[in-house]
């Protein structure tokens, strides 16, 4: 055996000894904002064609998001919490629902009394770092490096805004590489490119995170700030789906009536044909950037043997109707806002190709991956321990259902068929049944054969609303509804 072998044979064994050497897993949470499921292959491939493919036969090819799926675990039902950028993400970090941590609504400050999975994590001997949207430390905007909450690296990390370029000063200062008339920063693309624009700018200071801090076990959230609007991306992802014609979501032009509650509003920018169209375009288009990102970021794993002992969670916030029941963006119960994409990979205990339809929220994140973690002693939270499911998806002793909610609007209480909403309107509370009627058009309350479900599902409601101290409980109307689906009447 020649000297140029031998020592390529000792370098190949330093290099697995190296990865070897960290018993703990890493952890690596994506995050998007707003961000639909169908625009996944992954979820698509376990739907009908008419519900998967909403606005046509022209998808976004998705391979890299995909791997993880197929790699992993995926949940068919996994809610927000709250479909809206704050309260959603306030319940991933902390386990709590966000009426618990100051964060019923948008532009709070988290209450810092409530651990975080990056505080305990940190305390466990973990790297913690995290880059891009906080959106967690009220009005400030963009907000850079605000309170860490336990991210000992946050320099990357911005409070809120939707910016779309990133620089770099030479001492390692970031900034918003775009500005308006006035010099304030602004969402201008700007030239933004393969380097600059957001979510390649904010993938590439995850790969420098890992590459920094692999000698020990680290977590690191990647917090993109896409596919949210404003409804801009890069070259060449802003021309690759511009030449469709797309279809409108099957329940574009659905009816209201006296009948209907208050979250079944219509939004007026719908009514732009044209606009609608370079929505869609734009957001495939983003959608498209983020999955190539993924696989950088899978790439980089494999290349320094870090894979098989790092976690790999791609989530979102919330969802985007994108045109579904007249409406766009979030803060509806239908599934296009409230349900969430959730995979995750961990090659070392979950079996590939798991699929877990068990409804579950955002404040079961942070249980169930100090779990995974081998975190003992944990805090105590609201949420639940997924790797049960992670282990045995059908398990028996699950509790199938889980709760979302929109402070002073609406309340819901779901498990993985069927979603009971009560709302503070004048309209009855919705009663949908997901597998019959998939469009989310029917209102089955006061049907005699769902009567034993509904009355599960608000006794279910009463009972988180106890133990949550939800305000709704205090809203005279709201009770007077429940009674009613206590009552069936």
């Amino acid at each position: 055996m020649n000297k140029l072998k031998i020592v390529g044979l000792i370098v190949l064994y330093s290099i697995c000894s190296f990865a070897q050497k960290n018993e703990k897993p890493n952890i690596i949470w994506i995050v998007t904002d707003e961000h639909n499921f169908r625009t996944l292959g992954c979820y698509r491939d376990l739907m009908e064609p008419e519900q998967a493919k909403q606005w046509g036969d022209k998808v976004v090819e998705t391979p890299n998001i995909d791997w993880i799926a197929d790699n992993g675990a995926l949940f068919t039902s996994m809610y927000a919490s709250s479909p809206v950028c704050s309260p959603s993400r306030a319940s991933m970090f902390t386990g709590q629902y966000p009426q618990t941590v100051n964060m019923a609504v948008n532009n709070k400050i988290m209450d810092l009394s409530y651990p975080t999975i990056a505080s305990v994590l940190k305390k466990n001997g973990y790297k913690t770092g995290y880059g891009g949207k906080w959106h967690l430390s009220g009005d400030s905007k963009p907000g850079w490096a605000p309170e860490s909450y336990g991210f000992t690296d946050n320099k990357y990390m911005y409070n809120r805004g939707h910016w779309k370029k990133f620089g770099m000063k030479a001492d390692g200062t970031p900034f918003i590489d775009a500005k308006d008339k006035k010099g304030e920063p602004s969402y201008n693309m700007n030239g933004a490119d393969e380097k600059s624009y957001s979510t390649d700018w904010i993938m590439d200071r995850a790969i420098e995170f890992v590459d920094k801090n692999k000698k020990d076990p680290f977590f690191y959230v990647v917090s993109l700030p896409e596919p949210h609007g404003p409804d801009a991306v890069r070259a060449p992802y802003d021309t690759m789906y511009s030449g469709f014609k797309f279809d409108m979501p099957r329940t574009f032009m659905e009816a209201r009536n006296e009948d209907s509650p208050a979250w079944r509003k219509f939004d007026k920018r719908v009514k732009e044909p044209q606009k609608m169209q370079d929505m869609i375009a734009t957001y495939f288009g983003s959608v498209k950037c983020i999955d190539d990102n993924v696989g950088k970021l899978i790439k980089s794993l494999k290349e320094q043997h870090l894979l098989d002992n790092t976690i790999i969670l791609f989530a979102s916030d919330h969802g985007d109707l994108l045109g579904e029941h007249n409406q766009i963006n979030k803060g509806a119960p239908f599934e296009g806002s409230a349900l969430i994409p959730f995979v995750v990979y961990y090659g070392k205990s979950i079996k590939p190709g798991t699929v877990i339809d068990k409804a579950a929220n955002t404040t079961d994140w942070m249980k169930t991956f100090l779990s995974m973690a081998g975190i003992k002693n944990q805090p105590k939270s609201a949420g639940r321990d997924l790797t049960t499911l992670l282990n045995t998806s059908n398990s028996k002793t699950w509790d199938d259902v889980t709760f979302s909610r929109i402070h002073k609007r609406w309340l819901a209480a779901i498990d993985d068929r069927y979603k009971l909403a009560i709302d503070v309107s004048k309209s009855k509370p919705w009663l949908i049944d997901t597998k019959n009627d998939p469009d989310e058009l029917i209102n089955h309350y006061g049907e005699p054969a769902y009567k034993n479900i509904a009355v599960e599902l608000a006794e279910k409601m009463k009972q988180y609303m106890k133990s949550e101290n939800e305000p709704f409980k205090d809203d005279v109307k709201f009770m007077e509804k429940l009674d009613n689906v206590l009552l069936y009447k």
